[in-house]
């Protein structure tokens, strides 16, 4: 393809290479070791802590509460507001409310736990359970986007077309060496038939299905 310029293709894929790998070079390592330990999940057995905060609902909103009790509800977005402030809790998963004992529940997912907070509007106490997961139980769930946030999502996607990016330059410098190119290509082949071979002949699977 005569249109195209041979030496800007391999000095643009060269230098994109060079500098995706460096960009990447925190989080390549990061989703590696996050890889190894989702492969090796009886690790994360201990890796878990729990705890409990009880206390006072703050009297502001328990002022609000006294004057509709039958219609807490409306009170979900001061609440809400409330945990975003004091917990940084900002992803409730739900909230429900119990209007016989006037109990309100909220349940954030969080990556590598959880918290879960009733609010008893009768008794003016505040219970938050939650669990926090070690260093492996988080990068676990980072590597999945596992109640990660979208920020964090934009993360996973754009590393991934990067590293797209990073492996088709790899392969357009190694045409560039002639030397070296039928090695690589024969490595190439290796890499991809190996999984291949492995999926096929030792990966579970149901057959006769349609």
């Amino acid at each position: 393809m005569a249109f195209i310029n041979k030496r800007a293709l391999y000095s643009t894929s060269r230098a994109l290479h060079i500098y995706i790998s460096t960009a990447l070079f925190f989080l390549l390592i990061l989703f590696c070791v996050s890889g190894i330990v989702l492969n090796h999940i009886d690790w994360l057995k201990n890796d878990k802590n729990n705890g409990q905060v009880s206390t006072a609902i703050p009297q502001a909103l328990m002022a609000k509460a006294n004057t509709q009790l039958d219609t807490l509800p409306t009170l979900y977005p001061d609440i809400e507001a409330f945990f975003a402030e004091q917990y940084a809790l900002t992803k409730v998963k739900s909230i429900e409310w119990e209007k016989e004992d006037a109990l309100v529940m909220l349940d954030y997912p969080l990556p590598a736990g959880f918290a879960y907070a009733e609010l008893d509007f009768t008794t003016g106490e505040l219970n938050l359970d939650y669990q926090t997961g070690g260093f492996l139980s988080l990068i676990g769930d980072l590597h999945k986007g596992r109640h990660s946030g979208a920020v964090w999502s934009w993360v996973i996607d754009i590393s991934a077309v990067l590293m797209i990016i990073f492996s088709i330059t790899g392969m357009i410098i190694l045409f560039q060496n002639r030397k070296k190119r039928l090695a690589g290509i024969w490595i190439t082949v290796l890499g991809i038939a190996t999984p291949l071979v492995i999926y096929l002949c030792w990966v579970p699977q149901i057959k006769g299905v349609s």
